[in-house]
């Protein structure tokens, strides 16, 4: 089972926004599944731009839980946005090296994800 080494310090370089922590504990080969676009992010270059632009953009990123089964983990999330309020669901999979393989993200309620988006 691949080891959590990398996902704790991915999601604290997330909450403190530093991007540049976040991102060396993403795979080469990341692949980055967003609510926002249909086709995926590829590439950790790709994929810490994407979480870069997020972090200039809300307010609060804010780990709540996270469960796991072998290699894929399951993270609940708040984002702050102005007055909005995200829940966010990943589902995070891990690679043999414990870095991030694939992050598929769900957030709710639709209207603040717009919000964001815009």
């Amino acid at each position: 089972m691949p080891s959590e080494g990398h996902l704790t310090p991915f999601l604290e370089a997330m909450h403190e926004g530093e991007i540049a922590r976040a991102s060396e504990h993403l795979s080469e080969t990341v692949e980055l599944n967003s609510p926002i676009l249909p086709t995926p992010f590829k590439g950790r270059a790709s994929v810490s731009a994407v979480l870069g632009a997020l972090l200039s953009t809300i307010d609060a990123f804010e780990p709540k839980m996270m469960t796991r089964e072998d290699a894929d983990v399951i993270a609940v999330l708040t984002i702050r946005f102005e007055n909005h309020v995200i829940d966010a669901f990943d589902h995070v999979r891990l690679g043999e090296d414990g870095r991030i393989e694939t992050m598929t993200i769900a957030w709710r309620p639709l209207p603040a994800v717009v919000a964001v988006q815009q």
